[in-house]
């Protein structure tokens, strides 16, 4: 009887945990609004390889890393620029993620205008989901605006979206992002994951040493 429960009660841990699941993540060119969509406010004014900025709704942060400098000026419309320190120089490289959690959608537009910023380069775009698989999708950048929209189905949500622009002149500014379905499990549902994991390792260990004393 002790041992049916034990199995039982690996069953149930088993649950718990996230399994396999086929990647669906759908790229659309173009801006095209999702249920639920909220402006990522980049006005901070901070600099630096890593940067921040928050949902204008429910107030959950986004980061943004780079191998370059980035900074997100205080005045103007919120984007992200890179820097040399002094002024700005064209960004080839971003990667956007909400720290601890996940996202369902993401909208951007990586624009060329101005002085800064070379168009007629390929943009790779790599998403990788709440399974670690990674989805990529290359476009040509063009003067002015270059939305995309990422969405998924299925069940997939986005873990991580990576930016890379294959020419050096780089585009000018990532601006207008916009992110739906962001979830940040709570302390409690962490718990409770590595909890079950216990349970399984524990009804394993018992299982062989009964097997050993018989």
């Amino acid at each position: 009887m002790r041992r049916v429960t034990i199995l039982l009660t690996a069953v149930l841990g088993i649950g718990l945990l996230p399994g396999p699941s086929q990647a669906n993540i759908i790229f659309t060119l173009g801006n095209n609004p999702q249920p639920g969509e909220e402006n990522v406010l980049l006005n901070k004014g901070t600099t630096g390889n890593t940067v921040f900025g928050e949902t204008n709704k429910s107030g959950t942060t986004v980061q943004f890393t780079s191998t370059q400098t980035l900074t997100e000026p205080a005045n103007g419309q919120a984007r992200i620029e890179a820097t040399d320190g002094s002024t700005q120089i064209g960004l080839t490289n971003v990667t956007i993620s909400v720290p601890g959690g996940t996202y369902g959608d993401l909208i951007f537009n990586p624009s060329i205008t101005g002085t800064v910023g070379t168009a007629g380069g390929t943009l790779t775009v790599s998403v990788t989901d709440n399974f670690g698989t990674v989805s990529p999708f290359t476009y040509t950048l063009g003067n002015g605006n270059n939305f995309l929209t990422i969405t998924t189905s299925g069940g997939e949500s986005i873990a991580s979206t990576s930016l890379s622009y294959d020419n050096t002149g780089g585009f000018t500014d990532l601006r207008e992002v916009r992110i739906s379905g962001a979830v940040v499990p709570e302390p409690a549902t962490i718990t409770m994951l590595a909890t079950g994991a216990g349970v399984i390792a524990a009804g394993y260990g018992l299982r062989r040493r009964r097997k050993q004393d018989a």
